[in-house]
């Protein structure tokens, strides 16, 4: 009877075979860790890219006088696409408006609203946006404007492609292709900024 009991004794102290055996169970466990870690980091510095982008945009837009040449912003698509690399493709719309509003002064939730300097995508990659479309800024993305300020909206949008291809990319590491946005608002150095060939600004 001593035995067996000794034998399965002898077996629960038998470490023989112990690194195989944790190896078989954390290998699928590190494998996801680094798939996770490559597609998050990928994710972060592709929307970390894109903001800056869109402030370095943003920024230059502000230094200019009050007409740019149409010239000029289809070459922000150029810029936009040497600052972001990584293979995702870039979207810019540049969106300039102003407040109307003569009898309550400012442009805000309830009052005002907002006339449509220009609204232009380099290169055409995203529609314009018109004039009514741009009302449901006010009071929820641009801030309280006074009668006859400018302001103008860099948009920016990447469309993010994995680069690891595989059942983990979506089901275990819960990240799909998708398309991230940035919404920056300036105002302009000068009066407003404007769009040569547009008479909006006359």
């Amino acid at each position: 009877m001593k035995k067996p009991l000794n034998r399965f004794k002898a077996f629960l102290k038998d470490e023989d075979g112990l690194i195989l055996a944790e190896t078989v169970m954390m290998l699928p466990l590190l494998i996801w860790a680094l798939v996770a870690m490559f597609i998050y980091w990928d994710v972060f510095r592709t929307v970390n890219v894109t903001q800056k982008a869109a402030y370095s945009i943003a920024d230059l837009l502000s230094r200019q006088r009050d007409t740019i040449p149409t010239a000029f912003l289809n070459g922000l698509q150029n810029i936009g696409d040497f600052l972001t690399p990584g293979g995702h493709e870039l979207s810019i719309r540049v969106t300039s408006f102003e407040c109307v509003s003569p009898t309550r002064l400012v442009c805000d939730a309830n009052n005002g609203s907002y006339r449509l300097l220009f609204s232009r995508s380099p290169q055409n990659k995203v529609p314009d946006l018109t004039q009514a479309q741009i009302q449901s800024w006010r009071g929820v993305r641009i801030p309280i404007m006074n009668n006859g300020d400018s302001l103008y909206v860099v948009e920016t949008q990447v469309d993010f492609r994995t680069q690891m291809k595989t059942v983990l990319a979506g089901f275990m590491v819960a990240v799909e292709d998708g398309t991230y946005g940035t919404f920056v608002v300036t105002r302009p150095r000068h009066r407003r900024l404007c769009l040569e060939g547009t008479n909006t600004c006359t």
